[in-house]
């Protein structure tokens, strides 16, 4: 009897080891599977909300995009979000959520909360307060970074912008040349972003009454876009410069 019950108790204790170690792994795998699971939701919810913002910047009601709207109410979500409705809280307090801003989606909103902010500032009358969106418009811009080096050009380009709003043309023109250089570096490069940025740089080298470095730039554009419709004042330019 002794014998049988130790053969038993020593059964389950192999046992008792074996379904630990089972219910460890089950454990861990239903961790991953819920982890994945809030995630999924996470990434699903921030994609919801960014294109909401994206209508809401469509027809240039930039204020409701950057700090929602409390009125209207979204409805015909993607199944993986809980409930079937959504109120949009705005890029701001999206990017507040500790949960939604690391997403893909929560970090392209840095630049689109970026494009906000500057719009704002050019709509606003009081100078504070359109100085103060301005600035935000670059640390937004600032903080996001993009794999594709071609719209990382153009986050360079908007940080120019925000800079030239700021009444500081030397920064800005700092920002063109960082996004003109990206842009050299691509196989085809002669763009009509390529044009516009030019473009921008030889106004701004004028403010600074760089004349040479303008001058340059006119001369560039004249060279690499002898078709384009909005160069034909080019040459205008290029001898009011040169005298």
């Amino acid at each position: 009897m002794n014998k049988l019950l130790n053969k038993l108790n020593t059964l389950f204790n192999e046992r008792k080891k074996s379904l630990t170690m089972l219910g460890t792994v089950i454990g861990i795998v239903i961790s991953l599977i819920v982890f994945k699971k809030t995630i999924w939701e996470d990434q699903e919810k921030a994609e919801t909300l960014t294109h909401i913002a994206k209508i809401y910047m469509k027809n240039l009601d930039y204020k409701k995009a950057a700090f929602g709207d409390s009125v209207k109410i979204f409805h015909d979500l993607p199944e993986e979000i809980k409930g079937d409705s959504i109120e949009f809280i705005g890029l701001k307090a999206m990017l507040e959520d500790s949960k939604l801003k690391g997403t893909k989606a929560g970090k392209f909103s840095n630049w689109l909360l970026g494009i906000c902010y500057y719009n704002l500032g050019l709509e606003e009358k009081n100078e504070d307060t359109k100085n103060e969106y301005y600035s935000k418009a670059i640390k937004r811009f600032d903080s996001f970074k993009s794999k594709n080096k071609a719209f990382n050009s153009r986050v360079n380009e908007n940080i120019g912008d925000a800079f030239l709003e700021l009444n500081q043309p030397k920064t800005a023109l700092e920002y063109y040349q960082k996004a003109l250089k990206i842009i050299n570096h691509k196989k085809n490069n002669n763009t009509s972003s390529k044009l516009f940025l030019l473009k921008k740089a030889a106004q701004t080298a004028k403010i600074l009454n760089n004349k040479s470095l303008a001058l340059d730039y006119y001369q560039e554009i004249k060279n690499d876009f002898p078709k384009a419709r909005s160069t034909n004042d080019i040459d205008k330019y290029i001898n009011e410069l040169a005298n």
